[in-house]
């Protein structure tokens, strides 16, 4: 049932855009006449707290043990991912994209370069419907390059691919691959349905050896979350979807192990627990856009004496992509 391969990211880019927030987050310490001694961004990585915590420990009873963990930082993790009924919309619904396919009407030679001994290999980025991929050779004169040939045209890009060219002895020389804007009509239309929402449970940890280290950092976060703060995100690239997703600071906490032995060190730490209101999409559909509907239509197609007729309808033009304002040709024949 749950047979066809998909990976849409979803979840990845949740855990990127949660980590981003809070990826430049900086601190200072100054002595008493308020000289900045210390100016420093705050490490942030995604993991549990308590794991960070155990290894500055170690760090801190035994110097031979270099593990690279210092304090202040913060970490972050997903506690708990929960259906969310009170968003779901209508399951059947389709969000559709169209995605141009195009083939190359040739390549540009933007600099010849310099230096060239033999004539170096051209490299065209590979067609992403993974249909043909184009390809092309340079010649040399002079120890530049004079012109770049388009030996195979190739299909299905939907965006201007990378043109490297490596080797011969030489460098510098640039190119630009042109589409040929006259193979629009091979546009294919990509479709999924409408998302699950889910909601993301996810903590942040900030570990702190004083209060003000911890004081610098929360100040710097709390005042954009009230509770709410929205940031835009690409959910699905390959349909061009974007979404604001809403980051719900639900509560604070702190722990602060003050009471111990001298050898102990203090460890301060402050546990914002958020909610991200995110999807999960499932898999992706491609299909041809219909250019031409053809219907022979009657009441009995045994009976001879039953009128038939032909209906036919085509976009007007025949180029148009379904969000174009074009019209229809609809032509009906006697049969």
């Amino acid at each position: 049932m749950f047979g066809k391969y998909f990976y849409n990211k979803n979840i990845r880019n949740i855990v990127i855009l949660f980590g981003t927030i809070f990826n430049d987050i900086n601190i200072r310490r100054v002595d008493s006449d308020g000289v900045i001694k210390q100016n420093f961004k705050i490490p942030i990585a995604y993991g549990p707290a308590q794991k960070y915590l155990i290894r500055a420990e170690q760090n801190h009873i035994d110097d031979t043990i270099h593990v690279g963990i210092s304090l202040p930082r913060m970490s972050f993790e997903i506690i708990t991912m929960t259906y969310d009924s009170t968003r779901k919309l209508q399951t059947t619904k389709k969000i559709t994209e169209l995605k141009p396919l195009n083939n190359l009407l040739n390549i540009q030679l933007d600099d010849g370069g310099s230096g060239y001994t033999t004539n170096p290999t051209v490299t065209i980025e590979e067609s992403p419907s993974n249909e043909e991929n184009a390809t092309a050779t340079a010649e040399i004169i002079n120890g530049s390059i004079t012109f770049i040939s388009l030996t195979n045209i190739g299909s299905g890009y939907t965006k201007k691919p990378t043109v490297t060219i490596t080797g011969g002895g030489g460098s510098g020389a640039k190119a630009t691959a042109i589409l040929d804007p006259d193979t629009n009509d091979t546009n294919r239309l990509a479709a999924t349905y409408t998302p699950v929402p889910y909601n993301f449970e996810i903590d942040l940890s900030i570990m702190v050896l004083n209060s003000d280290d911890g004081a610098q950092i929360l100040e710097q976060i709390l005042p954009y979350f009230t509770p709410e703060f929205q940031v835009t995100m690409n959910e699905m690239a390959t349909l061009g979807i974007k979404r604001d997703i809403p980051i719900i600071l639900n509560n604070i906490s702190t722990e602060d192990d003050y009471e111990g032995d001298f050898i102990s060190r203090r460890n301060l730490v402050h546990t914002l627990s958020f909610t991200v209101q995110g999807y999960l999409y499932g898999p992706t559909s491609e299909q041809g856009v219909i250019r031409e509907i053809d219907v022979n239509a009657g009441t009995d197609f045994d009976d001879v004496d039953v009128k038939l007729i032909n209906i036919n309808v085509k976009p007007n033009p025949t180029t148009a992509v379904p969000d174009d304002n074009s019209s229809t040709t609809t032509t009906i024949t006697d049969l």
